[in-house]
């Protein structure tokens, strides 16, 4: 597999821990189940137009991602530093109050699980969504279709 390559689109030199913003990072699963909660929420309650922050509400630097995820890598990955981009901010962090109390959800994977877990399915699908599925997905498919 190729070497991951990182490109930081930040300047280091934002009032932060170690210059680079800070970002809310969280895993896609707790996304996932954000949504969810936020479905049944609307479904159940029917308040019309809501909307909830679904984050940690503990940001980190753009630098401690680089550093998780180096070390699920099990090597310092390459960074560039460039420009900023137009309308960078120093700090999005969500403030998931809301989504916590009125939908009972709250993060509960760390940002090191989430990039585990990225590491391992880019590990295991290297073409990314390019891939051919698994053999085995598509002869179940097409004995289910035969079975109709």
């Amino acid at each position: 597999m190729k070497q991951a390559e990182l490109r930081l689109t930040w300047f280091i030199d934002y009032p932060s821990r170690d210059g680079t913003c800070i970002r809310d990072y969280i895993h896609v699963v707790d996304l996932a189940k954000g949504h969810l909660a936020a479905l049944n929420y609307l479904r159940d309650q029917k308040p019309g137009v809501r909307a909830w922050n679904l984050g940690s509400g503990r940001g980190s630097t753009v630098l401690e991602m680089i550093k998780a995820f180096s070390k699920v890598v099990g090597r310092d990955l390459p960074y560039e530093v460039v420009d900023r981009r137009p309308g960078d901010v120093l700090d999005l962090t969500a403030k998931p109050d809301l989504a916590n109390k009125e939908l009972g959800w709250k993060t509960e994977l760390k940002l090191e699980d989430a990039c585990a877990d990225l590491w391992r399915w880019v590990s295991k699908n290297p073409k990314g969504y390019r891939q051919d599925p698994p053999a085995e997905l598509l002869e179940a498919l097409k004995a289910s279709k035969a079975r109709a």
